[in-house]
C-alpha cells in the first residue's frame, strides 16, 4: 500500500511560503505546505484522499507537523490540518509536535470543513487554544461562505481565498466587498491574510482593501529554507505590468495545490 510505505519511510517534504506584514513589509509567519517524494502522489490533495481512503490522516498529519516544526524552528508557523484528522485526534495529545514550538502556531481549518465536524472541530480547537495555539479559518471565499465558522470558532486569523483576490482592482465592485469582509473580521477580532497574490495590482488593492496580511508568489514562492520576501518596488512595478500585458499568465495558485 503507497500510503502505508510513504508514512512508514517518511517520504516527505515541507516547503515554506510567507506571509508578509503589509505594513512594514516583514515576514509575520511562515506557512508549512507539504510535498511527497513519492511518484505515487501527483499532489497533495491526492495524498490525502489516500489518507482519508486508508483511515490514517491522524499520523500523517503528526509526521507532517514534526517535519514542519524541525524545519523552521525559528518562527510562527501556519499548520493545515485536514477535517478528518479532528477524528483522530492526534493534535489534542500532550507530546503533540505543535506544543514542542518556542513560537506561535496557527493552525489552519479549510473554511469548508464539513457541518458534520462542527461540533468535534469547536471542541478540539478550544482545547488547543487553551494551550496557546490559535485558529485560522482558511479559504474563506471559496463555494458557498458559511460565516458562522467566523462567528463561533471565533479564529484569531481569516484567510481570504485567491478567487477573491484574482484581479482585484481598487474601486471594482470585487474591491466593495473585500472591504467588507475586512471590516467584518475586525469586528469579529480576526486578523485578515489574503492569499494567492500574484501581481502588484492585486497586492496594492489588498493594502487599500485593509487587509493586515498578504501571501501569494508576488512576494515569495514555496521554498526550502524559508525564504525571504522579494517586495516589488516602484520599478519593478513598471516592469512587471509590461510583462504581464505582453506573457501568458502561471496557472493561478488554485490549481498548483497548497496543502
Amino acid at each position: 500500500m503507497a500510503i502505508r510505505r510513504l508514512l512508514d519511510t517518511r517520504d516527505l517534504k515541507v516547503v515554506y511560503q510567507p506571509l508578509v506584514d503589509l505594513k512594514t513589509k516583514k515576514v509575520f509567519a511562515y506557512e508549512a505546505l507539504v510535498r511527497s517524494k513519492s511518484p505515487d502522489f501527483e499532489s497533495p490533495m491526492s495524498l490525502f484522499a489516500a489518507a482519508v481512503q486508508h483511515s490514517c490522516t491522524g499520523e500523517l498529519g503528526r509526521i507532517i507537523r514534526e517535519l514542519a516544526i524541525a524545519g523552521c524552528p525559528t518562527h510562527p508557523l501556519f499548520l493545515n490540518i485536514h477535517p478528518a484528522e479532528l477524528n483522530d485526534k492526534f493534535v489534542v495529545q500532550p507530546d503533540d509536535p505543535i506544543f514542542r514550538h518556542t513560537e506561535d502556531v496557527y493552525l489552519e481549518i479549510t473554511e469548508g470543513v464539513p457541518l458534520s465536524h462542527f461540533r468535534l472541530c469547536q471542541s478540539i480547537l478550544s482545547e488547543v487554544r487553551g494551550r496557546g495555539v490559535y485558529l485560522v479559518v482558511d479559504d474563506l471565499g471559496a463555494g458557498y461562505s458559511n460565516l458562522r465558522y467566523i462567528a463561533d470558532l471565533h479564529p484569531r486569523v481569516v484567510k481570504l481565498d485567491r478567487d477573491l483576490v484574482a484581479g482585484l482592482r481598487k474601486g471594482s465592485r470585487m474591491f466593495k466587498l473585500v472591504s467588507a469582509i475586512v471590516v467584518l473580521c475586525r469586528e469579529l477580532d480576526a486578523m485578515v491574510v489574503a492569499e494567492g497574490i500574484e501581481t502588484v495590482e492585486e497586492l496594492e488593492a489588498v493594502q487599500e482593501a485593509g487587509a493586515r496580511f498578504g501571501q501569494g508568489y508576488l512576494l515569495a514562492r514555496p521554498a526550502f529554507p524559508p525564504p525571504p520576501i522579494s517586495w516589488p518596488t516602484s520599478a519593478g512595478r513598471k516592469a512587471e505590468r509590461t510583462t504581464l500585458r505582453g506573457a501568458p499568465k502561471e496557472p493561478p495558485a488554485s490549481l498548483r495545490g497548497r496543502r
